[in-house]
Protein backbone atom coordinates (compact mmCIF):
# COMPACT_ATOMS: atom_id res chain seq x y z
CA UNK A 1 0.00 0.00 0.00
CA UNK A 2 1.28 3.41 -0.93
CA UNK A 3 0.89 6.12 1.64
CA UNK A 4 2.23 9.63 2.00
CA UNK A 5 3.04 11.16 5.32
CA UNK A 6 3.72 14.84 5.84
CA UNK A 7 5.64 15.72 8.95
CA UNK A 8 6.49 19.30 9.84
CA UNK A 9 9.64 19.33 11.92
CA UNK A 10 11.45 22.02 13.91
CA UNK A 11 15.15 21.93 14.54
CA UNK A 12 16.31 20.99 18.07
CA UNK A 13 19.76 22.27 19.02
CA UNK A 14 22.44 19.97 20.34
CA UNK A 15 23.34 20.81 23.93
CA UNK A 16 26.92 19.75 23.28
CA UNK A 17 27.59 22.81 21.09
CA UNK A 18 29.39 25.76 22.56
CA UNK A 19 27.16 28.71 23.39
CA UNK A 20 28.29 30.94 20.54
CA UNK A 21 27.97 28.04 18.12
CA UNK A 22 24.49 27.31 19.43
CA UNK A 23 23.42 30.92 18.90
CA UNK A 24 24.67 30.81 15.32
CA UNK A 25 22.77 27.60 14.76
CA UNK A 26 19.58 29.25 15.97
CA UNK A 27 19.85 31.75 13.14
CA UNK A 28 19.79 28.85 10.67
CA UNK A 29 16.67 27.25 12.10
CA UNK A 30 13.98 26.83 9.51
CA UNK A 31 11.02 24.53 9.15
CA UNK A 32 11.37 21.73 6.68
CA UNK A 33 8.99 19.15 5.29
CA UNK A 34 9.40 15.39 5.14
CA UNK A 35 7.20 13.47 2.75
CA UNK A 36 7.36 9.68 3.05
CA UNK A 37 6.70 7.53 0.00
CA UNK A 38 6.43 3.74 0.16
CA UNK A 39 6.43 1.49 -2.89
CA UNK A 40 5.55 -2.17 -2.22
CA UNK A 41 7.91 -4.96 -3.14
CA UNK A 42 7.43 -6.73 -6.44
CA UNK A 43 9.26 -9.22 -8.64
CA UNK A 44 10.76 -6.28 -10.54
CA UNK A 45 12.63 -4.81 -7.60
CA UNK A 46 13.37 -8.11 -5.84
CA UNK A 47 12.94 -6.64 -2.37
CA UNK A 48 15.55 -3.92 -2.84
CA UNK A 49 15.19 -1.35 -0.08
CA UNK A 50 17.54 1.24 -1.57
CA UNK A 51 19.71 2.01 -4.60
CA UNK A 52 23.38 2.90 -4.63
CA UNK A 53 23.64 4.60 -8.05
CA UNK A 54 20.89 7.12 -8.86
CA UNK A 55 20.19 10.21 -10.95
CA UNK A 56 17.13 12.50 -11.11
CA UNK A 57 14.77 12.36 -14.09
CA UNK A 58 12.12 14.88 -15.06
CA UNK A 59 10.53 13.56 -18.24
CA UNK A 60 7.00 14.07 -19.54
CA UNK A 61 6.01 10.50 -18.73
CA UNK A 62 7.96 10.01 -15.50
CA UNK A 63 9.31 12.29 -12.78
CA UNK A 64 11.51 10.90 -10.04
CA UNK A 65 14.80 9.09 -10.41
CA UNK A 66 16.60 6.42 -12.41
CA UNK A 67 18.73 3.87 -10.57
CA UNK A 68 20.91 0.85 -11.19
CA UNK A 69 19.46 -2.43 -9.91
CA UNK A 70 22.46 -4.68 -9.32
CA UNK A 71 20.32 -7.76 -8.69
CA UNK A 72 18.61 -7.68 -12.07
CA UNK A 73 21.35 -5.76 -13.97
CA UNK A 74 18.79 -3.20 -15.06
CA UNK A 75 17.98 0.49 -14.86
CA UNK A 76 14.89 1.11 -12.72
CA UNK A 77 12.83 4.23 -13.42
CA UNK A 78 10.97 5.26 -10.26
CA UNK A 79 8.03 7.61 -10.72
CA UNK A 80 7.30 9.71 -7.62
CA UNK A 81 4.57 11.97 -9.01
CA UNK A 82 1.00 10.86 -9.50
CA UNK A 83 0.83 7.08 -9.32
CA UNK A 84 4.07 5.79 -7.82
CA UNK A 85 5.51 2.92 -9.80
CA UNK A 86 8.75 1.36 -11.04
CA UNK A 87 9.55 0.38 -14.62
CA UNK A 88 12.78 -1.24 -15.77
CA UNK A 89 15.22 -1.21 -18.67
CA UNK A 90 17.00 -4.56 -18.87
CA UNK A 91 20.71 -4.48 -19.66
CA UNK A 92 22.54 -7.19 -21.57
CA UNK A 93 25.87 -8.64 -20.43
CA UNK A 94 27.01 -10.05 -23.79
CA UNK A 95 26.82 -9.13 -27.46
CA UNK A 96 26.78 -5.72 -29.17
CA UNK A 97 24.60 -4.29 -26.38
CA UNK A 98 26.55 -5.96 -23.61
CA UNK A 99 27.57 -4.16 -20.40
CA UNK A 100 29.47 -6.74 -18.40
CA UNK A 101 30.20 -4.88 -15.17
CA UNK A 102 28.02 -3.13 -12.63
CA UNK A 103 27.05 0.48 -13.33
CA UNK A 104 28.76 3.10 -11.15
CA UNK A 105 27.46 6.28 -12.80
CA UNK A 106 24.30 7.41 -14.62
CA UNK A 107 23.58 10.61 -16.56
CA UNK A 108 20.17 10.71 -18.32
CA UNK A 109 19.75 13.50 -20.86
CA UNK A 110 16.32 12.45 -22.19
CA UNK A 111 13.95 9.52 -21.93
CA UNK A 112 15.66 7.94 -24.94
CA UNK A 113 19.23 9.00 -24.16
CA UNK A 114 20.92 7.68 -21.03
CA UNK A 115 24.66 7.69 -20.42
CA UNK A 116 26.09 5.07 -18.04
CA UNK A 117 29.61 4.13 -16.91
CA UNK A 118 30.76 0.69 -15.74
CA UNK A 119 34.49 1.30 -14.94
CA UNK A 120 35.41 0.12 -18.45
CA UNK A 121 33.48 2.34 -20.86
CA UNK A 122 30.85 5.03 -21.27
CA UNK A 123 27.68 3.79 -22.97
CA UNK A 124 24.88 5.81 -24.51
CA UNK A 125 21.67 3.78 -24.19
CA UNK A 126 18.22 4.28 -25.65
CA UNK A 127 15.02 3.62 -23.69
CA UNK A 128 15.18 -0.07 -24.65
CA UNK A 129 18.69 -0.52 -23.27
CA UNK A 130 20.32 -0.73 -26.71
CA UNK A 131 23.85 0.67 -26.92
CA UNK A 132 23.91 3.64 -29.30
CA UNK A 133 27.49 4.66 -28.62
CA UNK A 134 30.41 3.22 -26.66
CA UNK A 135 33.51 5.09 -25.53
CA UNK A 136 36.51 3.43 -23.92
CA UNK A 137 38.42 6.13 -22.08
CA UNK A 138 42.19 6.10 -21.79
CA UNK A 139 43.92 5.42 -18.45
CA UNK A 140 40.60 4.33 -17.04
CA UNK A 141 42.26 3.09 -13.83
CA UNK A 142 42.60 6.76 -12.85
CA UNK A 143 38.99 7.73 -13.57
CA UNK A 144 37.20 8.59 -10.33
CA UNK A 145 33.51 8.15 -11.20
CA UNK A 146 32.29 6.61 -7.98
CA UNK A 147 29.23 6.12 -5.77
CA UNK A 148 30.93 4.71 -2.69
CA UNK A 149 29.37 6.79 0.08
CA UNK A 150 31.75 5.34 2.67
CA UNK A 151 34.61 7.01 0.76
CA UNK A 152 33.61 9.62 -1.83
CA UNK A 153 30.99 10.32 -4.47
CA UNK A 154 32.05 11.62 -7.88
CA UNK A 155 29.63 12.17 -10.78
CA UNK A 156 30.00 12.71 -14.51
CA UNK A 157 27.88 14.81 -16.89
CA UNK A 158 27.10 15.19 -20.58
CA UNK A 159 27.56 18.72 -21.95
CA UNK A 160 25.06 19.12 -24.79
CA UNK A 161 26.52 22.45 -25.97
CA UNK A 162 29.99 20.93 -26.49
CA UNK A 163 28.79 17.39 -27.23
CA UNK A 164 31.24 16.24 -24.59
CA UNK A 165 31.52 14.27 -21.36
CA UNK A 166 33.07 15.67 -18.19
CA UNK A 167 34.35 13.36 -15.47
CA UNK A 168 36.83 13.42 -12.56
CA UNK A 169 40.21 11.68 -12.73
CA UNK A 170 43.40 11.34 -10.71
CA UNK A 171 46.43 12.03 -12.85
CA UNK A 172 49.37 13.69 -11.04
CA UNK A 173 46.65 15.54 -9.15
CA UNK A 174 42.86 15.66 -9.18
CA UNK A 175 41.36 17.00 -12.43
CA UNK A 176 38.18 17.13 -14.47
CA UNK A 177 38.63 15.96 -18.04
CA UNK A 178 36.39 17.02 -20.90
CA UNK A 179 36.13 14.36 -23.60
CA UNK A 180 34.90 15.46 -27.03
CA UNK A 181 32.69 12.69 -28.41
CA UNK A 182 33.13 13.62 -32.08
CA UNK A 183 36.90 14.16 -31.87
CA UNK A 184 37.26 11.09 -29.62
CA UNK A 185 39.80 12.73 -27.33
CA UNK A 186 40.19 14.85 -24.20
CA UNK A 187 40.04 18.48 -25.28
CA UNK A 188 40.34 20.26 -21.94
CA UNK A 189 41.48 19.61 -18.39
CA UNK A 190 40.24 21.52 -15.35
CA UNK A 191 42.57 21.27 -12.30
CA UNK A 192 41.01 20.77 -8.87
CA UNK A 193 42.79 22.26 -5.88
CA UNK A 194 43.65 20.34 -2.77
CA UNK A 195 41.79 21.22 0.41
CA UNK A 196 42.81 24.42 2.20
CA UNK A 197 43.44 22.32 5.29
CA UNK A 198 45.66 19.99 3.24
CA UNK A 199 47.22 22.25 0.57
CA UNK A 200 49.87 19.79 -0.59
CA UNK A 201 47.61 16.74 -0.34
CA UNK A 202 50.22 15.15 1.92
CA UNK A 203 48.06 14.60 5.01
CA UNK A 204 46.26 11.28 5.26
CA UNK A 205 42.60 10.91 6.24
CA UNK A 206 42.10 7.18 5.68
CA UNK A 207 39.53 6.57 2.97
CA UNK A 208 38.44 10.25 2.87
CA UNK A 209 41.33 11.46 0.70
CA UNK A 210 39.45 11.67 -2.61
CA UNK A 211 37.06 14.57 -3.36
CA UNK A 212 33.33 14.44 -3.86
CA UNK A 213 32.51 15.93 -7.28
CA UNK A 214 29.24 17.21 -8.74
CA UNK A 215 28.28 19.56 -11.56
CA UNK A 216 25.85 22.29 -12.49
CA UNK A 217 25.59 23.77 -15.96
CA UNK A 218 28.71 25.95 -15.73
CA UNK A 219 30.29 24.94 -12.43
CA UNK A 220 32.34 22.09 -11.05
CA UNK A 221 31.56 21.73 -7.34
CA UNK A 222 33.78 19.63 -5.13
CA UNK A 223 34.63 19.08 -1.50
CA UNK A 224 36.71 16.75 0.62
CA UNK A 225 34.97 14.43 3.10
CA UNK A 226 37.36 15.40 5.91
CA UNK A 227 36.49 19.13 6.02
CA UNK A 228 33.49 21.43 5.67
CA UNK A 229 34.81 23.72 2.90
CA UNK A 230 33.17 23.71 -0.54
CA UNK A 231 35.14 24.57 -3.69
CA UNK A 232 33.61 25.88 -6.92
CA UNK A 233 35.41 26.01 -10.26
CA UNK A 234 33.62 28.25 -12.75
CA UNK A 235 34.29 26.58 -16.09
CA UNK A 236 33.70 29.64 -18.29
CA UNK A 237 36.09 31.93 -16.43
CA UNK A 238 38.39 29.42 -14.75
CA UNK A 239 37.83 31.24 -11.46
CA UNK A 240 37.94 29.29 -8.19
CA UNK A 241 35.76 30.10 -5.17
CA UNK A 242 35.96 28.71 -1.65
CA UNK A 243 33.06 28.60 0.80
CA UNK A 244 33.77 27.69 4.43
CA UNK A 245 30.31 26.07 4.80
CA UNK A 246 30.87 25.34 8.49
CA UNK A 247 28.44 23.27 10.52
CA UNK A 248 27.20 24.68 13.81
CA UNK A 249 26.62 21.24 15.30
CA UNK A 250 29.73 19.19 14.64
CA UNK A 251 33.46 19.63 14.18
CA UNK A 252 34.38 20.93 10.75
CA UNK A 253 37.63 19.04 10.38
CA UNK A 254 38.35 15.33 10.74
CA UNK A 255 41.41 14.09 12.59
CA UNK A 256 44.27 12.75 10.54
CA UNK A 257 44.55 8.99 10.23
CA UNK A 258 48.01 8.19 11.55
CA UNK A 259 47.94 4.42 11.03
CA UNK A 260 47.58 2.47 7.80
CA UNK A 261 45.44 -0.56 7.09
CA UNK A 262 41.75 -1.31 6.74
CA UNK A 263 41.15 -1.69 10.51
CA UNK A 264 42.68 1.72 11.25
CA UNK A 265 40.72 3.34 8.44
CA UNK A 266 37.49 1.73 9.65
CA UNK A 267 38.03 3.06 13.19
CA UNK A 268 38.87 6.49 11.77
CA UNK A 269 35.65 6.48 9.72
CA UNK A 270 33.57 5.71 12.81
CA UNK A 271 35.18 8.35 15.03
CA UNK A 272 35.19 11.28 12.60
CA UNK A 273 32.83 13.53 10.72
CA UNK A 274 32.20 12.88 7.02
CA UNK A 275 31.00 15.57 4.62
CA UNK A 276 29.19 14.28 1.52
CA UNK A 277 28.78 15.73 -1.97
CA UNK A 278 27.07 19.05 -2.72
CA UNK A 279 23.77 18.55 -4.55
CA UNK A 280 21.72 21.08 -6.53
CA UNK A 281 17.91 21.11 -6.35
CA UNK A 282 16.87 23.25 -9.35
CA UNK A 283 13.25 24.09 -8.51
CA UNK A 284 14.31 25.36 -5.09
CA UNK A 285 17.44 26.96 -6.61
CA UNK A 286 19.36 25.71 -3.59
CA UNK A 287 22.30 23.49 -2.80
CA UNK A 288 22.04 20.68 -0.25
CA UNK A 289 24.85 18.98 1.65
CA UNK A 290 24.67 16.14 4.17
CA UNK A 291 27.24 15.17 6.75
CA UNK A 292 27.53 12.68 9.61
CA UNK A 293 29.17 13.11 12.97
CA UNK A 294 31.68 10.76 14.56
CA UNK A 295 30.87 8.42 17.45
CA UNK A 296 32.99 6.69 20.06
CA UNK A 297 34.57 3.43 18.92
CA UNK A 298 33.22 0.58 21.03
CA UNK A 299 34.72 -2.89 20.65
CA UNK A 300 31.51 -4.37 22.12
CA UNK A 301 29.48 -3.14 19.16
CA UNK A 302 29.54 -4.21 15.54
CA UNK A 303 31.06 -1.86 12.99
CA UNK A 304 27.70 -1.54 11.22
CA UNK A 305 25.92 -0.61 14.47
CA UNK A 306 28.45 2.11 15.21
CA UNK A 307 28.26 3.51 11.68
CA UNK A 308 24.45 3.45 11.64
CA UNK A 309 24.27 5.14 15.06
CA UNK A 310 25.86 8.33 13.74
CA UNK A 311 23.69 11.43 13.47
CA UNK A 312 23.16 13.03 10.08
CA UNK A 313 22.80 16.75 9.33
CA UNK A 314 21.41 18.63 6.35
CA UNK A 315 22.73 22.06 5.42
CA UNK A 316 21.17 24.14 2.64
CA UNK A 317 22.65 27.07 0.72
CA UNK A 318 21.19 29.59 -1.70
CA UNK A 319 22.39 29.98 -5.29
CA UNK A 320 25.40 32.00 -4.08
CA UNK A 321 26.25 29.41 -1.41
CA UNK A 322 25.07 31.58 1.46
CA UNK A 323 23.88 29.27 4.29
CA UNK A 324 20.09 29.12 4.53
CA UNK A 325 19.48 26.45 7.17
CA UNK A 326 20.98 23.51 9.02
CA UNK A 327 19.01 20.62 10.48
CA UNK A 328 19.71 17.47 12.40
CA UNK A 329 17.68 14.77 10.67
CA UNK A 330 16.06 11.72 12.24
CA UNK A 331 18.42 9.22 13.87
CA UNK A 332 18.58 5.53 12.93
CA UNK A 333 16.44 6.04 9.84
CA UNK A 334 18.59 6.49 6.73
CA UNK A 335 21.06 4.39 4.79
CA UNK A 336 24.47 6.10 4.79
CA UNK A 337 25.97 3.68 2.25
CA UNK A 338 23.50 3.54 -0.63
CA UNK A 339 23.14 7.26 -0.30
CA UNK A 340 20.52 9.68 -1.60
CA UNK A 341 19.44 11.60 -4.69
CA UNK A 342 18.82 15.28 -5.36
CA UNK A 343 15.54 15.42 -7.29
CA UNK A 344 14.25 18.42 -9.20
CA UNK A 345 12.26 19.63 -6.16
CA UNK A 346 13.55 17.81 -3.07
CA UNK A 347 16.23 15.63 -1.55
CA UNK A 348 15.46 11.90 -1.44
CA UNK A 349 16.84 9.58 1.26
CA UNK A 350 16.21 5.86 1.60
CA UNK A 351 14.66 4.66 4.86
CA UNK A 352 16.96 1.75 5.59
CA UNK A 353 19.05 1.60 8.75
CA UNK A 354 20.12 -1.52 10.64
CA UNK A 355 19.12 0.11 13.97
CA UNK A 356 15.67 1.19 12.84
CA UNK A 357 12.71 -0.18 14.80
CA UNK A 358 10.58 -0.28 11.64
CA UNK A 359 12.48 -2.57 9.27
CA UNK A 360 9.64 -4.96 8.45
CA UNK A 361 8.28 -3.03 5.46
CA UNK A 362 8.66 -5.16 2.33
CA UNK A 363 9.39 -2.61 -0.33
CA UNK A 364 11.19 0.69 -0.82
CA UNK A 365 10.52 3.45 1.69
CA UNK A 366 11.84 6.94 0.97
CA UNK A 367 11.73 10.39 2.54
CA UNK A 368 11.55 13.50 0.34
CA UNK A 369 12.95 16.46 2.26
CA UNK A 370 12.35 20.07 1.30
CA UNK A 371 12.81 23.45 2.95
CA UNK A 372 9.58 24.56 1.38
CA UNK A 373 6.28 24.28 3.23
CA UNK A 374 4.68 22.64 0.20
CA UNK A 375 5.94 20.44 -2.63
Amino acid sequence: MKHTLFVLLSLLLSVSCKEHKQQNAETLQNEYTVRQIDIPSSADILELKSYNVTAPIDFDSIKGFIAYNYRTHSLDLVNLHGEHHISSISLQREGPDGIQREICGICPTSEDSIWVYDTVAMYLLNKSGKVQHKIILGNRESIMINANYAMNTAKFIYNSAHHSLLYPAKRNSFVIEEYDIQQEKVIKTYPLSYAESNPEGALVYGDMDYPNVSFTENNIIYNYPYESAIYVLHMDSGKHSTIKAESHYTPNQAQQCIQNGSAAWEKHRIENIHFYEVMYVPQANRYYRLHTNGVEYDTNQSVLSMLDSRSIYLMTFDKDFKPVSEHKLADKRYNYFTGWCALSDALLLFNENSLSESTDYEGISMDLISNEAEF
